[in-house]
């Protein structure tokens, strides 16, 4: 049998490394152009005037609400994150309230500065620094990931359904009702369907822990813990619509509850495809269509989803001051415990 030494290897690790890198950054590279070539393509239907114009009558006491409300949805994260733990039953005696808080508020930060899962993976670390596992530190972020992103399509299904999105959506309506109810019940088909692929999946060795992440996902939305859990996840999508609602009423837009849902739905939809940065440029695209549909003029428009997309961003502001404040130190009793 042929040996090799480390010495042998090392270039090899070095290679995939490298690889991995330039994959990594070729794939943040594409977002900017997309996000770029969305401007680009704005630019073209607006008067950088009228934005100006626009933008000197934003009322600041509602743009500053906005700002506040996106702040109030980060301990509400936290407490769901910490419940989704707390149903893993894997909550240690450092993964304290105040703890998830500032790792919320971090990851938060980093989720508005970089791409999404740089911040789910900034938060997976630090929870292990606090003496979790990888496993269950990755399996936790995942689920309560999983559960934001369920719920959008959930709500946006039930939003579809009303007759103010016919008027708004246009001919995108029942495309995005098809792709919204596609996903809905093939989650739910999934979700009922559990009890059976688990021990499926367990069966190959390389799918083990696909199946272990099927079983504490099930544990988590349909155990005990699972009311709280959606109670959180929805009350975190309402305030969402507050901020939508408080960045109109700062451009003097009377949104109507109906307006403010089907913006939800277009605005958390195109969150949701990944081919721009943190959907900057699509949502200004898509925000500019169908506000178009009211009779809202492009400049107004794309100040409105500029100044939704800026609020997130503001509203992350306490998770740098947490990341500087914060300390990161292993928490070495559980390494030697695990060791």
């Amino acid at each position: 049998m042929l040996q090799y030494s480390s010495t042998e290897t090392q270039p090899v690790r070095h290679e995939l490394a490298n690889s991995r890198t330039v994959k990594k950054a070729a794939f943040i590279a594409a977002k900017l152009i997309v996000t770029g070539l969305c401007f680009w393509y704005l630019s073209w239907q607006i008067d950088l005037r009228a934005v100006f114009k626009a933008v000197g009558r934003l009322e600041l006491q509602w743009a500053t609400a906005s700002v506040f409300v996106v702040i109030l949805q980060l301990p509400l994260v936290a407490v769901r994150w910490r419940e989704i733990l707390k149903a893993l039953m894997v909550l240690g005696r450092r993964m304290t309230s105040a703890a998830f808080l500032a790792i919320t508020a971090i990851g938060f930060f980093f989720t508005q500065v970089m791409p999404a899962l740089m911040g789910d993976g900034v938060r997976a670390w630090l929870l292990v620094r606090r003496g979790c596992d990888w496993r269950n530190a990755l399996t936790s972020v995942a689920i309560d990931r999983a559960v934001g992103i369920g719920l959008v399509v959930a709500l946006g299904f039930v939003i579809l359904l009303l007759p103010s999105s016919a008027f708004a959506l246009g001919n995108y309506r029942d495309l995005l009702l098809i792709v919204y109810g596609a996903l809905l019940l093939v989650g739910s088909l999934v979700l009922l369907l559990l009890p059976k692929l688990i021990p499926l999946l367990g069966r190959w060795r390389y799918l083990r822990w696909v199946a272990a992440l099927a079983a504490d996902t099930r544990q988590v939305v349909l155990g005990p813990k699972s009311p709280i859990i959606l109670s959180l996840a929805i009350l975190i999508h309402v305030l969402t619509m507050a901020v939508i609602w408080s960045v109109g009423r700062s451009q003097g837009l009377a949104l109507s509850a109906s307006d403010v849902a089907v913006l939800f739905v277009v605005i958390l939809g195109v969150a949701l495809v990944p081919i721009s940065i943190n959907g900057w440029g699509l949502r200004e695209i898509a925000v500019v269509a169908v506000l178009g549909r009211h009779g809202i003029a492009p400049e107004q428009a794309l100040v409105f989803s500029v100044c939704f997309g800026l609020a997130l961003a503001l509203g992350s502001l306490p998770g740098a001051l947490a990341w500087l404040m914060y300390s990161s130190a292993p928490d070495n009793n559980a390494a030697q415990s695990r060791g």
